[in-house]
């Protein structure tokens, strides 16, 4: 399936002088989270490639069975079709974090680094439960009701996802377990992480990072899994201080 992509910088002309930058965004969300991040990098030169999931922003939902290997597909062949200069920089979140990391076990050649943000090593089931219950009683109840258009952007976003997109999530992706493997990513990847994080507890980030090689990790002390909503100014320095190590020449 062909995702619905927003793009952001001189996409028509490569300039060369700065890789090129993907960002996938997580459950529940969409491109436009990377707004405070994509503003900074187009003033940088950078041009900013931004696919919604399935059932995502402006991708609609086809209904099906959807797991991780789904995602990937979706992410391979709507890649295919764009003008990305390779390899490119890499920015995921949560599920797009995920994405990011299997895509890059499997395809090294397209990735430069990596910056792997609220990556949940693996589900812990009190969270699983949680959002059960939230798909079972409040979604619906909130759906398209004034309360409902009142509220941020980020819990907005997540009621007007379709259903089905976060369904998939919680019936396929309970399994997954990057904490008790090692990675096998050979470029450079750049973890970050809150420390109050419930999605993707820092300990396991933590040990993702201390089992590959040459990785990084940036631990936001008073944050959550939305770092980049909470301290957008901080998380962009975070970007910056390894994006200026990685400019092609």
């Amino acid at each position: 399936m062909i995702l619905t992509v927003t793009t952001s910088g001189d996409v028509g002309i490569n300039k060369g002088h700065h890789s090129d930058v993907v960002l996938i965004h997580g459950t529940g969300s969409g491109a436009e989270m990377w707004k405070p991040q994509v503003e900074m990098l187009v003033s940088l030169g950078y041009r900013c490639f931004l696919p919604d999931l399935r059932g995502h922003g402006l991708t609609a939902d086809p209904g099906e069975h959807t797991d991780i290997e789904v995602h990937l597909r979706d992410v391979e062949e709507t890649l295919k079709t764009l003008d990305i200069q390779y390899p490119a920089i890499f920015i995921g979140h949560s599920l797009g974090s995920i994405i990011c990391l299997t895509l890059a076990e499997r395809k090294p050649e397209l990735f430069q680094q990596i910056f792997a943000v609220g990556m949940p090593g693996k589900v812990l089931p009190p969270v699983s439960i949680a959002f059960r219950l939230f798909l079972n009683m409040p979604f619906e109840k909130l759906r398209g009701t004034t309360f409902h258009e009142r509220l941020s952007w980020r819990p907005r976003t997540m009621i007007s996802t379709h259903r089905n997109a976060l369904t998939q999530i919680v019936n396929n992706f309970g399994s997954l377990d990057f904490v008790s493997r090692a990675l096998e990513v050979t470029c450079p990847v750049h973890f970050a992480v809150g420390r109050w994080d419930p999605v993707a507890p820092h300990y396991f980030v933590e040990k993702m990072h201390r089992a590959l090689p040459g990785s990084t990790l940036h631990v936001f002390e008073w944050a959550g899994h939305n770092m980049m909503d909470q301290y957008p100014e901080q998380f962009n320095d975070w970007l910056l201080r390894y994006l200026t190590n990685h400019q092609v020449d």
